[in-house]
């Protein structure tokens, strides 16, 4: 299995588990990245990853750091996730002006980061909260698509996780991943 898919899985896994405290995410549509990093890798460790670090030096002299890495059946996999906040009006979700398009943009940087990786780049990142039947979130991932040089499709690239977020409202979180291109083996 492509370390992409993963990394997908895996996410939409701890996401499922947890769905009590992403709702609350949700809800107030703040950011849940940090707390999800470290809930990734302890989920990697458990499904048999070696060698799993959060906030990983590069291997380079830039001084950055990756938001995972680990190695999964003898190959390294380098990681950065992000969490993007929709500025969309839904029900149960307080109306909050989010920059979608700096998010997008954070993750369009963060595959580029990763082209030059030794391993496995997997960019994830999760778009929440997406009203069910919406598709206004395809525009950004055509758009991470086009400016990462990757061609990204919602079959092979997302999925989406519903989660009840009060007792009256559901929204999804999009989990989009892919490995960067010309990513290097390990």
């Amino acid at each position: 299995m492509e370390a992409d898919i993963l990394v997908r899985r895996w996410i939409a896994d701890v996401i499922g588990r947890r769905s009590d405290l992403v709702a609350i995410a949700m809800r107030q549509r703040a950011k849940f990245e940090g707390w999800l990093k470290f809930e990734l890798a302890a989920y990697a460790q458990l499904k048999g990853a070696a060698e799993v670090t959060v906030e990983a030096a590069t291997d380079d002299s830039s001084g950055s750091r990756r938001d995972l890495t680990f190695y999964y059946r003898g190959e390294k996999c380098n990681v950065e996730l992000k969490t993007c906040n929709t500025n969309w009006r839904m029900p149960g979700v307080l109306d909050r002006t989010r920059p979608i398009t700096k998010n997008v943009a954070g993750i369009i940087e963060d595959a580029r980061k990763l082209q030059k990786c030794v391993g496995h780049g997997v960019v994830a990142a999760c778009i929440f909260p997406v009203e069910r039947g919406d598709r206004r979130w395809k525009e950004y991932l055509k758009r991470i698509g086009e400016e990462a040089g990757v061609h990204l499709s919602e079959k092979g690239h997302t999925t989406r996780v519903p989660l009840d977020i009060d007792d009256h409202c559901s929204a999804d979180v999009v989990v989009v991943s892919f490995l960067t291109a010309k990513a290097g083996l390990a």
